[in-house]
């Protein structure tokens, strides 16, 4: 598991781990302006991330083993990330 998502939140970048169904971590504390790095750490499964807000949407598109998608938060408030293709996958994002 990765360390926990509040340490160095002075970091700009943030890696979340795409693995046996679930993300790694779950929840995240960013600012504006901060990247999410989504990485597919499956070795079989294809994920697909996807945000639908009022302010924005984000759509990683399929995302085979090894592949990673971007994300720059430039929207302050609490969004979801979501996997198209297992539903009970949850990244929950915190921006202010």
């Amino acid at each position: 598991m990765l360390g926990p998502a509040q340490a160095g939140l002075s970091s700009a970048i943030r890696i979340v781990l795409q693995k046996g169904r679930h993300y790694d971590p779950t929840d995240l504390f960013l600012h504006r302006g901060d990247t999410v790095t989504l990485v597919n750490g499956d070795d079989n499964a294809v994920h697909h991330a996807f945000i639908e807000a009022d302010r924005f949407a984000f759509d990683a598109g399929d995302q085979e083993p090894g592949k990673q998608a971007t994300l720059t938060l430039k929207e302050p408030g609490d969004f979801i990330i979501q996997c198209g293709i297992h539903p009970k996958m949850k990244l929950t994002l915190h921006v202010e």
